[in-house]
């Protein structure tokens, strides 16, 4: 498959900007792999999907305000993408037209955009502890195709209950659909809970610019599993338990585990791109978001459901006008 394969046409009045509240009331398509049904749902009855002593696995990683608006001398404003710390002052930053320039924060310190010595990265440089400023004017990291600057109500719409490791700089959007009454519910239900970590980065979101896909090179991404999880998801395959992943980057973090050399128990880094044919080990469901055309999640979703299903999921989603990405409704494949 080719990158052209993974497009489709979204109109963009289902680009979700805001999330359904409260948590756990949005849509839910479910499709079965075995007998390729396709069901319209809410995600209230997700649990009605499962049995008990199912395992469902999250991704326990919290989102940092890494966004951060400057201005310059002229009083224009300037925004930036935290993207990964270097030190104590300095971060690599994402943002729109870099040029060397200082930059006004907004207790009136100076911050400076220089490019990296013999490299295309961008440095912003503070001359105080930059935790200190981003715990105290940064704001939640919405990807760019929310068409608005975060606000407050985003610092507890874009972060799961169950956040606890601080890391990313994106989301796990699957999470974002429960609540702490539905992991009550699961409970009650005997349906296990685990979690593992991984810090969303880069590798991701960022879009793919190859048309051939075997050109594409992820970033590296850290996760970590503890030794348990992995022992308690190997049970429970033999007992004829499911294994559901909630959100890519679960699946991600335990199918590149299968192939990274290091044990569980310790911190490791996947550039893992899951495309068509690969083999899953670990995971039996998977629940999601809709995602974004010719993207990296989406070919994963198509690798793990199949090319034909998913495109005919995807055209069932925008005919019956289901909301898409970060904010948007969620999809369960059995």
């Amino acid at each position: 498959m080719n990158l052209s394969s993974y497009n489709f046409y979204l109109p963009d009045n289902l680009i979700a900007s805001r999330p359904k509240k409260p948590r756990g009331t949005s849509r839910l398509l479910v499709v079965n792999r075995n007998s390729n049904e396709i069901t319209i749902s809410t995600f209230d009855k997700l649990l009605d999907f499962f049995n008990p002593n199912d395992l469902f696995v999250f991704n326990d990683t919290k989102v940092e305000p890494v966004y951060l608006v400057c201005k310059d001398y002229n009083g224009s404003t300037k925004s930036f993408l935290l993207i990964k710390e270097l030190d104590n002052k300095s971060w690599q930053v994402l943002t729109k037209n870099p040029k060397e320039k200082e930059f006004i924060l907004p207790d009136s310190s100076i911050c400076f955009l220089s490019q990296a010595p013999n490299s295309r990265d961008w440095v912003l440089t503070f001359k105080s502890n930059v935790r200190e400023i981003i715990s105290l004017y940064g704001r939640m990291p919405l990807p760019p195709y929310i068409k608005r600057e975060p606000d407050k109500e985003d610092f507890i719409d874009y972060q799961t209950v169950f956040a606890r490791f601080a890391g990313s700089i994106a989301a796990p959007t699957a999470g974002l659909h429960f609540s702490k009454d539905i992991l009550r519910n699961m409970a009650s239900m005997n349906i296990e809970t685990d979690f593992l970590t991984l810090h969303v980065g880069m590798g991701t979101f960022l879009p793919i610019k190859t048309e051939d896909l075997d050109n594409h090179k992820m970033h590296k991404e850290r996760f970590y599993i503890k030794k348990s999880l992995i022992s308690k998801i190997r049970k429970k395959k033999d007992k004829g338990e499911r294994i559901v992943t909630v959100g890519t980057t679960s699946l991600r973090a335990l199918e590149a585990y299968c192939i990274n050399k290091k044990q569980s128990g310790e911190f490791m880094e996947t550039d893992l791109f899951i495309k068509e044919d690969f083999s899953f080990k670990l995971t039996d469901s998977l629940l999601t978001n809709f995602h974004l055309p010719k993207s990296t999640l989406l070919v994963l979703v198509s690798s793990f459901l199949g090319y034909e299903l998913t495109k005919k999921c995807y055209e069932i989603a925008v005919k019956e006008k289901f909301h898409f990405f970060s904010y948007g409704d969620a999809m369960l494949i059995l």
